[in-house]
């Protein structure tokens, strides 16, 4: 650039979006009894695998990465399952910039601080005012909502 630094130029806001109840469904075996148990006796990779993944909520993902906005990919799961759900993310090539892992009501304080984030995407029904002006839900059957809304 001609006297300019690139460094100046200013980054496009990034976009949470929730894995678990938008990317990712819980499947008709899920229990959080029969998560937890086979996250103890066969590893994270198969608790993750109660899991189905939204082929429309990733499809719609895409179409926001090839308009060059940033999505970080939001978990409430614990700790150690992110090695498992990245690894995942990677095989079924969902596009995200980052891996963002907390809680609900942390990720709500986070939320509010960060300029840098246009808006949360998830599908509890129960988080609806958790994330204030931020955060948007989008029910897992109709996840176009997240392109109309940006």
């Amino acid at each position: 650039m001609i006297g300019r630094d690139l460094d100046d130029a200013p980054l496009p806001a990034e976009v949470y979006v929730l894995w678990e109840g938008l990317l990712a469904t819980p499947s008709s075996r899920f229990s959080v009894k029969r998560f937890h148990r086979r996250l103890r006796w066969r590893g994270p990779r198969a608790a993750l695998a109660l899991y189905e993944t939204n082929k429309a909520a990733v499809q719609t993902l895409w179409d926001l990465w090839e308009q060059d906005q940033p999505v970080a990919v939001v978990t409430y799961l614990p700790v150690g399952v992110v090695a498992a759900l990245a690894d995942r993310l990677d095989r079924e090539s969902v596009p995200n910039t980052r891996l963002v892992v907390s809680q609900p009501r942390d990720m709500s304080r986070l939320i509010a601080l960060l300029n840098d984030v246009a808006r949360i995407f998830h599908g509890f029904p129960e988080h609806n005012l958790l994330y204030g002006p931020k955060g948007f839900l989008v029910p897992p059957q109709s996840p176009e909502l997240m392109r109309e809304v940006l």
